[in-house]
């Protein structure tokens, strides 16, 4: 016990760094390209096509695939996508307490 006592004090105690590094403020200043603008039908598309298969549903039950090859879905999670967006709040009803996650068997 005492060797670990010994490794974490000379990691954590460690003497400030000699140089600094030097930061400009114009550079703090500076806006970065971000996108801010609603989801588009595209993005949504592209994103779900990026999605690996073979993966287990999520607590909805909805399986990857099936997103992947319902193109009448990609509207409507646009939709979702940008509301979640635009309030910067997820629905409640996306919350999940940590009991009801299913509880995966070993093999």
């Amino acid at each position: 016990m005492n060797r670990w006592k010994e490794h974490f004090e000379a990691v954590l105690n460690c003497p400030e760094p000699a140089t600094t590094l030097a930061t400009d403020d114009a550079d703090a200043n500076k806006e970065l390209p971000v996108n801010v603008n609603a989801f588009s039908e595209n993005e949504v598309r592209m994103a779900i096509m990026q999605l690996k298969n073979g993966k287990a549903a999520g607590v909805d039950n909805i399986q990857l695939e099936l997103l992947k090859y319902a193109d009448s879905a990609v509207p409507h999670l646009t939709n979702m996508c940008n509301m979640v967006w635009h309030q910067e709040e997820f629905p409640a009803d996306w919350k999940m307490e940590p009991s009801s996650h299913s509880q995966r068997k070993e093999i």
